[in-house]
């Protein structure tokens, strides 16, 4: 299997609690089905998004392009101000379990969620890269990575950005 993590593209400033992707954002999301149109990047066959418009908002012109149904994944959800630490990390680990789960045979699965998430889910998952080192400490808008998934181990193919 095939896991291309995203950072949703670049929000725009209202609304102020679950903001849209600015004009920039909406750039980043349409270059991404010329990336998959020119090979560059996997056609996905799953979607999953966090609640926040902004994440299927990203993936919204693969959506549309490739007939695909952006599925909201609360766990991929931004950290809650009433959530602890610890709850936080339980909730990124038991995706990331779940997403070992998911393996299949040529299934690529695309996962936008939000920068404190995938801060998290560095320190969780099983890679042969470090994944905690400086090379991967900062993400920005539309960055992504793409691992390939085998038996719990995922191995890094590619970093880059919308």
């Amino acid at each position: 299997m095939k896991f291309v993590l995203f950072r949703h593209a670049h929000k725009g400033s209202s609304p102020y609690d679950d903001p849209e992707l600015s004009k920039q954002g909406q750039e980043q999301a349409a270059s991404l089905v010329h990336l998959i149109n020119r090979a560059e990047i996997p056609k996905p066959n799953q979607l999953l998004v966090s609640p926040r418009r902004r994440t299927s908002q990203t993936f919204y012109p693969v959506s549309r392009e490739f007939n695909l149904q952006s599925k909201i994944q609360k766990a991929l959800d931004q950290r809650n101000s009433n959530e602890s630490h610890a709850e936080f990390r339980e909730r990124v680990s038991q995706f990331l379990m779940q997403a070992d789960q998911l393996e299949s045979a040529g299934s690529v699965v695309y996962v936008c969620t939000h920068y404190d998430w995938i801060e998290e889910a560095m320190t969780l998952i099983n890679c042969d890269k470090d994944l905690n080192s400086f090379e991967f400490s900062h993400w920005s808008p539309a960055q992504h990575l793409i691992f390939e998934v085998h038996e719990k181990l995922w191995k890094l193919i590619k970093k880059g950005k919308l």
